[in-house]
């Protein structure tokens, strides 16, 4: 996983170098901008399920229950896709009638986005019961690997045939044709994993049970969200899409101190609510002190080099996003603190504490709106930076003590 991680990370900072490169400031801010509200519409979307299958799939699996595991797999596809075409249609609607027509490219880049947003929850779906199985590579594969590589080469090739003239809505159409893909590779994959006996059995439904568990799951990542990418969206809301495309560069950078701590939890999930089933305590102790261990020992170098060498790091993006640095900067430090935390809100969701991790990521998410809304326009980038990073440190320190 830590391999694959890595790999997809670099493909990811390819991805970034070259959308930067080539729409510039304004055109790479529109395209972050409206794909960080698909990120965030995609987590009522998903209802919360995705977190859930995790849990309960390896639970279903230890407790050999393949009817209820067939009915939850059955219900949560069909309720999310409902639910998040849904809210594509409308997002759409609510974006005619009430956003300025002003900024075209803005508006149209939105549009387009909304059409990934049934495939993203699903495809999140499919990732988090393979993940319950303890399938984290097949379950990561096609989006850490396919997705990137398609999406790239897809990307050359439109710039073989249109030059500087491609812009923000064709790279999303071209971001979607690769994620279509992807879909397709993913389910394949997931209908070769499926257990034989949940082919040969009828479901089962505990959908009050089910739906009391998801919800502060759903709240929980609704929070998280927001502590990480309500800052583009206000940035772009109140200074424009070339002030959130510098902000969007810096903050793709400062997540590279994160990716240790991304790579450990993918694999950590379904083990922890395997050994706390089990009862296992003092080997979930074990696996979870040395996986804190080695997060922090990987991740504060990363954080210190991009906090010094930071300019030159923006550089490679443009001239015109090293303006970013000291956003950089700070960001870089709350993700350093968020490393030495540890798998904090990993570890209260699968042992069943979901409603207490919601509780301290929803905390830190309300300061983040109100410091981003007090910070952003006296002091811009920087000010967005500051309040992510706030929140971010208070989250981890109300986790860590829980």
């Amino acid at each position: 996983t830590f391999g694959l991680k890595i790999v997809s990370t670099g493909l990811s900072f390819i991805i970034g170098l070259l959308l930067a490169r080539l729409l510039g400031t304004t055109g790479y801010g529109a395209y972050a901008y409206a794909m960080t509200w698909v990120g965030l519409l995609a987590v009522p979307g998903a209802l919360g399920l995705d977190r859930l299958l995790v849990r309960e799939v390896a639970i279903y699996e230890t407790k050999s229950e393949w009817c209820l595991m067939k009915g939850l797999l059955r219900w949560a596809n069909q309720m999310v896709l409902i639910v998040s075409a849904g809210l594509a249609l409308l997002a759409a609607l609510i974006s005619c009638v009430f956003v300025s027509h002003q900024d075209s490219l803005m508006l149209v880049s939105f549009w387009v986005a909304l059409v990934s947003l049934p495939l993203i929850t699903l495809i999140r779906l499919r990732q988090a019961v393979l993940r319950g199985f303890n399938r984290v590579i097949a379950g990561q594969l096609p989006e850490m690997l396919i997705q990137p590589i398609l999406f790239i080469c897809f990307i050359g090739a439109a710039y073989m045939f249109f030059g500087r003239g491609l812009t923000a809505p064709w790279i999303l159409g071209i971001n979607i044709a690769a994620t279509g893909i992807t879909f397709i590779v993913g389910a394949m994959v997931l209908l070769k994993t499926l257990p034989p006996p949940i082919r040969k059995t009828y479901p089962s439904y505990k959908i009050r049970e089910w739906i009391q568990s998801a919800l502060p799951l759903m709240l929980l990542a609704g929070m998280q969200i927001i502590n990480g990418r309500m800052d583009i969206i206000m940035l772009g809301a109140m200074k424009g899409p070339q002030e959130a495309g510098i902000y969007a560069v810096a903050n793709r950078g400062a997540e590279l101190v994160a990716f240790v701590l991304t790579a450990v939890n993918l694999a950590l999930a379904p083990t922890v609510a395997n050994l706390f089933a089990a009862g296992n305590m003092q080997k979930l102790q074990s696996i979870v002190t040395k996986s804190t261990r080695i997060i922090l020992a990987c991740s504060l170098p990363i954080g210190l080099a991009l906090i010094v060498f930071g300019h030159w790091f923006l550089l490679l993006f443009g001239e015109a996003f090293a303006q970013g640095r000291s956003a950089l900067a700070i960001l870089s430090f709350g993700q350093i603190v968020n490393a030495l935390m540890g798998s904090v809100g990993l570890l209260l969701v699968m042992t069943g504490h979901e409603r207490i991790a919601a509780i301290g990521v929803g905390i830190s998410a309300v300061l983040n709106i109100i410091l981003n809304v007090l910070l952003i326009p006296k002091w811009g980038v920087v000010g967005a930076s500051i309040a992510t990073a706030s929140s971010m440190i208070t989250s981890n320190i109300l986790l860590a003590i829980w």
